[in-house]
């Protein structure tokens, strides 16, 4: 009985208290904000206090769990394809043996590509019209679009544009079209008066007409605002008629408003489920054994993108750094050495014009320019002596 009465005595202040805590409350609460008096002063709900506690229980348990499977040590696997007895593969190696790998529903394939080569007239058709044509879809559409060029284009003046080369730019671009398509010769202070210049003749003269094919129009030279700009004017002119083709899932996040209007897309799901093998070409793979072959490649396709004057300027160059192979204090070769070579080889009237081409050659990363103690400017190509012989040896063999 003592118990009980020390128990209710206790529980009776304890609510004595919790009563003057209440009025407090709503004194000050009554004070602030009259209003809310009653909804401050009732308690919580019995669930929500119910789920609070569930919540608290539920994250102690994960903490808990977290703790108890935690470990200091952080176990890798040492298995590495560096570890491996055999040894990696050269590039040919590996391309001959995708080759001969057989390619699943060859048939089917072969039945989609065709109902997509069904289209060319319809296409050809819509570029008259003044609508531009995008591809997208699973599969490489580099074999569509080179069949698009070779049996509708064949004989139209037509430029091709291989987005996936490491180091092309709108700048090359533009060349193309300046000297070989409009036969001009000389230099531009930026991209943007070559720009103008070459809308300036287009609109001068209604009977140009040009084709412009850009394999992979996304890719990661040719995504950039101001890439996409000159591209986006140039494919606006009446006369200029551009096919594309686009494979990143975000490539239309490249465009605003404005670009998508200038470009006037009409756009044409062509899954063809073809291997990327040219495009990938480039990427480094650890099946492969780094060699000079990758860069034999890139140097190959790359100065194929440029004018056949550029392609001499280069081959001078490198045949004068082979030349020199045996020194070991060949510091390069000088630019005033370098342009009196050009000038008699008849492939540059100016050093502005030597200057201009070693910048495009500068954006390509296929020299490297230095000055010397001396003050003099050097020129030098960052590749090693096997794999500049194996190019001019190529070069020979294409002439």
């Amino acid at each position: 009985l003592e118990s009980e009465s020390e128990y209710s005595a206790s529980c009776s202040e304890e609510e004595e208290e919790e009563e003057e805590q209440k009025e407090a409350n709503t004194v000050v609460l009554g004070r602030k904000t009259p209003a809310k008096t009653k909804a401050a002063s009732t308690p919580p709900p019995k669930k929500t206090l119910s789920k609070k506690m569930k919540e608290d229980k539920m994250s102690n348990l994960v903490e808990e769990y977290f703790e108890a499977h935690s470990s200091s040590k952080v176990l890798t696997s040492d298995r590495t394809l560096q570890k491996l007895q055999k040894r990696r593969l050269s590039q040919e190696t590996l391309r001959d043996l995708l080759k001969k790998a057989p390619l699943a529903f060859a048939a089917e394939i072969k039945e989609l590509n065709q109902q997509h080569e069904s289209l060319f007239s319809k296409w050809m058709l819509q570029l008259h019209l003044g609508f531009n044509i995008v591809l997208y879809g699973l599969g490489s559409k580099r074999d569509l679009l080179e069949k698009f060029r070779t049996s509708v284009l064949q004989d139209s003046v037509h430029l091709v544009v291989n987005g996936y080369f490491p180091s092309i730019t709108v700048r090359s671009v533009l060349n193309s079209i300046t000297e070989e398509v409009l036969e001009h010769i000389g230099t531009f202070r930026s991209p943007l008066d070559q720009l103008e210049f070459i809308m300036k003749r287009f609109k001068e003269d209604p009977s140009l007409e040009l084709y412009v094919l850009i394999h992979n129009l996304d890719s990661q030279m040719l995504r950039g605002e101001r890439s996409q700009q000159i591209l986006a004017q140039l494919s606006s002119l009446p006369s200029i008629y551009l096919i594309a083709s686009i494979d990143h899932i975000n490539a239309p996040l490249m465009w605003d408003q404005a670009k998508q209007s200038l470009f006037n897309w009409l756009w044409y799901e062509t899954t063809t489920f073809s291997p990327y093998v040219e495009e990938t070409s480039y990427e480094n793979s650890l099946l492969v054994q780094q060699s000079g072959s990758l860069a034999l490649s890139s140097l190959t396709h790359v100065l194929r993108s440029l004018t056949p004057n550029a392609r001499g300027i280069f081959r001078l160059l490198a045949q004068y750094q082979l030349e020199n192979k045996d020194n070991p204090s060949y510091p390069g070769l000088s630019f005033q050495d370098f342009y009196q070579q050009c000038r008699e080889a008849f492939l540059v009237n100016s050093d502005l014009t030597l200057r201009a081409q070693l910048t495009e050659f500068r954006d390509h990363k296929l020299i490297r320019t230095k000055r010397g103690a001396d003050g003099v400017e050097y020129l030098l190509i960052p590749v090693d002596d096997s794999t500049l012989t194996d190019f001019l040896e190529k070069e020979d063999e294409d002439v």
